[in-house]
């Protein structure tokens, strides 16, 4: 299995150096390098599965016999293996730490939207995909393989995925150098700008050109794919990135999100902690009636303290 997974991760640089000018290639590639990732993950399962439970780590499905002793033992059973949130699940469940596993989460995403929806321009997301091979790759094989990266892949395939890997990094931090010249509306904004992203291929590779005193005369330009947004196009994604954790707690847990409409720009830029709208600074917002949730724009001391408008307030009265 580890030679396999040597092999598909020496088979998606090669498809890598061709990728320029063979769109298929670049497709072969996120394909070899994600596969190839995953065999290394699925070796460390493989050797430590107990003696004679036929590769239980490894297996999607797992079943209890009874050993020799008397005693329960697990063994795997079919052919079908373990799936990526079934990798992460058991290697962190057996103290397998220091790895990024959002980094290999992110990379199985990556190749699947470009099978489903981005098919027509896979070349835009290689760089991605090859900088997440190299961070996992450099995070678990030396310490959970007991190899280093250079002897397992080989001299040349792992001084590529090195020299891709600081390409991307360097245009990265030019792109937030880029970034931090524009002269936002909101410190908000300001300090999301490592969340913009491309609104075409989903790259964080986005720099400013144009006016960068004035939003309106700002560009911003891909460095992967080439598309070019403005300001309007690519602000859902800084908030979205910034506040992230709190709407997936909102969405799944309920509660109040972190954002809101915004009454004057109309756009779901309104930080509810702030009071204020990020991109036009709008707010506070008029407090809402705890009974129908109507806003109470009457700014009476009563009325505010109470947090009821003037007809619940009358129906409250009469009961």
């Amino acid at each position: 299995m580890q030679d396999n997974a040597v092999a598909s991760i020496r088979l998606g640089v090669e498809d890598f150096k061709a990728a320029e000018h063979d769109e298929a290639r670049a497709l072969s590639s996120i394909r070899n390098l994600t596969s190839g990732l995953l065999l290394l993950f699925k070796v460390k399962l493989q050797a430590m599965s107990s003696p004679g439970s036929s590769e239980a780590l490894l297996k999607e499905k797992v079943t209890p016999t009874l050993g020799t002793a008397g005693q329960v033992v697990w063994v795997g059973s079919g052919k079908k293996t373990v799936d990526v949130h079934t990798i992460i699940t058991r290697l962190k469940s057996l103290g397998i730490d220091g790895v990024a596993w959002n980094l290999l989460e992110a990379l199985t995403t990556i190749r699947n939207d470009i099978e489903h929806y981005f098919s027509s321009r896979p070349t835009s997301v290689l760089l991605e995909t090859v900088a997440n091979c190299f961070h996992l790759i450099q995070q678990f094989v030396p310490t959970h393989l007991g190899i280093s990266p250079g002897t397992l892949l080989g001299t040349d395939t792992w001084t590529f995925l090195t020299e891709q890997e600081a390409f991307y990094e360097r245009e990265r931090k030019a792109c937030l150098e880029s970034l931090s010249q524009i002269t936002w509306p909101s410190d908000i904004l300001a300090s999301a700008i490592e969340h913009l992203s491309c609104p075409e291929c989903r790259a964080k590779l986005m720099k400013a050109s144009g006016n960068v005193e004035t939003l309106s005369l700002t560009s911003f330009h891909c460095t992967r794919c080439e598309a070019t947004s403005e300001f309007g196009d690519v602000v859902d994604s800084m908030l979205t990135g910034k506040y992230f954790a709190d709407l997936y707690i909102a969405a799944t847990q309920g509660g109040e999100g972190p954002l809101d409409l915004c009454d004057r720009c109309e756009r779901d830029s309104y930080v509810v902690e702030e009071q204020c709208c990020a991109i036009c600074g709008d707010g506070p917002k008029a407090p809402e009636c705890l009974q129908c949730g109507t806003q109470l724009y009457d700014d009476t001391d009563e009325m505010q303290s109470q947090r009821l408008c003037a007809h619940c307030q009358y129906v409250l009265e009469m009961d």
